[in-house]
């Protein structure tokens, strides 16, 4: 059964690894550059991810045997790859805005590598209808990294700034949430990790900001480094992902969650965006918390429906009702995750 604290407890311990390696690795360098702090991020959010995920016993085991290890084991470390590589190479702007649209579109196949949605050749199965629409969800995910991405460049302030990872801090518990209770109760609890190095990240960047304001040192450009809104998005995106073709979450509900932080976008409003930068970004958050507890109310509405008397029917034995720690809920309609 699911255990609140010990998720909470995993949340907690990747969000204080994440800033505190975050801090120690920025306090060995003076003046901080924007590609040092940005590969501070990605090092910080790793480590906070993979012990975030051990607490929560996660089983690594090579090659990755389903979709929620490829993300975990495949698809985030390539963003880490990905940012390193990109801050790294200022010579070669175009490898900065090519390489991660063509990470996004590729990473659905890597998820669904040896699922019941692709034949032995790598071609969707025709049986499944939704498996073209599966592989096609990377466009989506491609503009939103875009649009995020030149959100936070656009952002002045720190208050402004930071709105951006919570709001994907938001997004990636309430997907969580909504996965577990769409039967994929693994699935969900690798949110809270990933949700926790979000939370770590903003602390740390809020903190660095503290430091800058008393201090004549060079102030970086850029509040929150990209790989911050790389992780947070690519996570949230993988974790909706499975959820989807291997639980039991509707589409459009994961592309509400998926598009929420997107709401921010509201606040360049001309009448808006010049305001008090506290007032804006308490609206950012208003506007990106409305659809998430809309998209939370309905999943749970569905799960008293479906899942909930099920549950507690005496007749049901408890190992056929009972959370697999693995795939979701074995039901004849929801393709499992077959690949070895």
């Amino acid at each position: 059964m699911p255990d609140p604290l010990r998720y909470l407890q995993a949340m907690g311990v990747a969000a204080i690894v994440s800033a505190s390696i975050a801090l120690m690795m920025a306090a060995l360098r003076r003046p901080l550059s924007d590609a040092w702090r940005n590969s501070v991020s990605v090092l910080a959010i790793g480590i906070g991810l993979t012990l975030g995920c051990h607490w929560l016993a996660f089983r690594w085991q090579w090659p990755p045997a389903n979709g929620l290890n490829r993300l975990l084991m495949l698809v985030l470390p390539a963003i880490g790859t990905l940012e390193l590589v990109a801050g790294c190479s200022a010579k070669f702007p175009r490898f900065a805005r090519l390489a991660p649209f063509c990470l996004a579109i590729a990473i659905p196949r890597i998820l669904l590598d040896g699922s019941v949605y692709l034949t032995p050749a790598g071609l969707p199965v025709p049986e499944q209808p939704l498996a073209v629409i599966y592989l096609a969800s990377g466009f989506p995910l491609a503009g939103s990294w875009w649009l995020l991405t030149r959100l936070s460049q656009r952002a002045s302030g720190v208050a402004i700034s930071l709105t951006i990872p919570l709001s994907l801090a938001l997004a990636t518990l309430c997907a969580g949430l909504s996965v577990m209770l769409a039967g994929y109760l693994k699935g969900g609890a690798a949110a809270f990790p990933v949700g926790g190095t979000l939370l770590g990240a903003v602390v740390a960047a809020w903190l660095l900001a503290l430091r800058f304001d008393n201090q004549t040192a060079v102030i970086p450009t850029v509040v929150v480094p990209p790989a911050v809104i790389s992780a947070g998005l690519v996570g949230l995106f993988g974790l909706l992902f499975v959820g989807c073709a291997f639980g039991r979450l509707p589409p459009g509900r994961a592309a509400v969650i998926l598009l929420a932080p997107l709401a921010c976008w509201a606040t360049e409003w001309r009448l808006i965006r010049d305001r008090n930068p506290w007032i804006v970004a308490l609206l950012r958050l208003i506007l990106v918390s409305i659809p998430l507890l809309v998209a939370l109310i309905l999943a749970k509405r569905e799960f008293d429906r479906t899942m909930a008397p099920l549950l507690g029917a005496p007749q049901v034995s408890r190992r056929s009702m009972s959370y697999r720690t693995d795939h979701a809920i074995t039901q004849p309609q929801v393709p499992q995750d077959f690949s070895r």
